[in-house]
């Protein structure tokens, strides 16, 4: 495997008795691909991080369906108001304006209330 060319078996055999291996046939190995060097991180992976000034869309996507899912059901089933916890105002703000367009066509989603853990 480490060298480039690679001699077929099948060749060095000729179909006459008295040539010895006339018809070499060279098969080229597939190239090999060398991965692109990463670039050494000089500066702490504190800085690159960027200030938190919104929530985590996955982090909220996540609470959207564990939280407001659930409670959407209980709402729908029970009938009685429940609450939602959530950690920050901004993601209260978030769920509050989902509720708010998500009641236009559920009546029950007026049952949900926001609370900020």
């Amino acid at each position: 495997m480490g060298s480039r060319h690679v001699v077929d078996p099948r060749a060095s055999k000729s179909g006459k008795a008295g040539v010895a291996a006339s018809r070499r046939r060279f098969r080229r190995t597939r190239e090999k691909r060398f991965r692109k060097p990463v670039p050494p991180a000089s500066l702490p992976a504190v800085s690159l991080m960027p200030a938190r000034s919104a929530p985590d869309p996955v982090r909220l996507a996540v609470l959207a369906m564990e939280s407001l899912g659930r409670a959407s059901m209980r709402a729908s089933f029970t009938g009685m108001e429940v609450r939602v916890a959530v950690p920050d105002a901004v993601t209260a703000a978030i769920f509050e304006a989902a509720i708010a367009e998500t009641a236009r066509s559920r009546s029950t989603d007026r049952l949900i209330r926001i609370v900020i853990d």
